[in-house]
């Protein structure tokens, strides 16, 4: 008995040593804390967001927790620059916007710290963002015109622009031009579509355009291009065909609308300076099938026309007639002249007139054919056609449409 009682003295001295020595040890991490403040960290800005601008950023985030917070400091630069936000919180989740200015054109790193009243600050908040400035400016490019047209009579202008790199940003484009008032007006086309159409419209005022530029989605500053000029073909008729259009149809036959056309050109029934019979209005002349013959028939319009060098494009189809046709029974002439008509076929190679082209047989089908013809004042030109379908054999001629435009030298 008297053993055991000593064994059990032993081991709970045993036991009381490891005790004591456990707790120095426990306390031991006292030493490292003894007298050095505990830190403690204010709430941290959420939900980042860096907008790129025009030689300039907006920082935004969300202030969700913390109501202590008092101030934000945004570092950039390796800290070497800095922004001070004052925060005044509400009851709700507040949203922080920090616009900062004057900034080159590159990527930016940015630290975002919060503080509290305490001065207890939050831990950083990293964020990236770019700045666009002249180096992007200088890149940017109008987008193509692949063609503009003019109808000065219509006050109408028609433009149609080309493919470019999307991946630069670019968004639209805009028209600026004066209207028949002398309002100054601006239209802007889509990227998405490619041709405009503007009415009311004064020809004789400048027209220009550029585009218009947004290099990523988060950007807040719209870039432009500078104005282009925008120098389109000038077209001075109406109703030029593709297709024409008419008045006093009745079946397949009708008579040219804006042109002037004469007995002749319209001896079926009062009609036949305009055909449908294919489903599209054409400008026609047609003899045989039972309709009249055709004798000096005219189709004319009259506009004025600035000084300068005009292309007219034409196209047009005729039968290949081969029986009892001759150069005088079978003549068709297209003509400009500056003296408010356009004279009789037999004529027109001797008159005086400022051009002329002969629209000789060709066969089946349509062709295209151009010529140009000067005009060496402002004054009123007009054009037309003259036509003899005068032989017993079956004849048509028609045209799909033409153009008449001032060539820009």
């Amino acid at each position: 008995m008297l053993k055991n009682h000593k064994l059990l003295m032993y081991v709970g001295f045993l036991l009381f040593v490891v005790g004591v020595e456990s707790c120095k040890k426990m306390d031991d991490y006292k030493q490292y804390i003894a007298d050095k403040p505990v830190i403690t960290y204010t709430g941290k800005i959420d939900s980042v967001k860096v907008f790129s601008g025009n030689n300039r950023v907006v920082v935004q985030g969300l202030l969700t927790a913390d109501p202590k917070i008092v101030e934000a400091r945004i570092y950039w630069d390796n800290r070497r620059d800095s922004l001070v936000l004052p925060i005044q919180r509400s009851a709700d989740v507040d949203t922080i916007r920090a616009e900062i200015t004057n900034l080159e054109d590159r990527i930016y790193n940015f630290d975002i710290v919060t503080y509290d009243n305490q001065g207890n600050k939050s831990v950083k908040v990293p964020a990236f963002g770019r700045s666009y400035g002249e180096n992007y400016r200088s890149s940017l490019i109008n987008r193509p015109v692949e063609n503009a047209r003019l109808f000065v009579l219509d006050n109408q202008l028609t433009a149609s622009f080309g493919n470019i790199d999307l991946t630069t940003g670019i968004f639209a484009t805009e028209i600026s031009y004066t209207d028949i008032e002398g309002g100054k007006r601006t239209h802007r086309l889509p990227i998405n579509e490619k041709v405009i159409s503007i009415d009311q419209i004064d020809g004789a005022k400048e027209i220009s355009f550029r585009s218009l530029y947004l290099p990523d989605t988060l950007c807040i500053d719209t870039f432009y291009t500078q104005y282009s000029p925008l120098k389109p073909q000038l077209f001075f008729y109406k109703n030029l065909g593709y297709p024409f259009t008419a008045t006093n149809i009745s079946g397949r036959w009708g008579v040219l609308e804006h042109w002037e056309s004469n007995a002749a050109a319209n001896a079926i029934g009062g009609r036949g300076s305009w055909d449908n019979n294919t489903g599209v209005g054409v400008l026609s002349a047609e003899a045989g099938w039972g309709t009249p013959n055709i004798n000096n028939g005219k189709i004319h319009q009259t506009s004025t026309l600035p000084a300068g060098s005009y292309e007219v494009v034409i196209e047009f189809t005729r039968n290949n007639v081969t029986g009892n046709v001759d150069a005088t029974n079978n003549l068709i002439y297209f003509v400009a002249t500056d003296n408010g008509d356009i004279p009789d076929v037999a004529a027109v190679e001797s008159a005086t007139t400022l051009g002329y082209y002969n629209l000789s047989w060709i066969g089946d089908g349509y062709q295209t054919i151009s010529f140009r013809f000067d005009n060496p004042t402002a004054q009123q030109v007009t054009i037309g056609f003259v036509t003899n379908l005068m032989s017993s054999s079956n004849q048509f001629f028609n045209v799909r449409g033409l153009t008449v435009f001032k060539v820009e030298e």
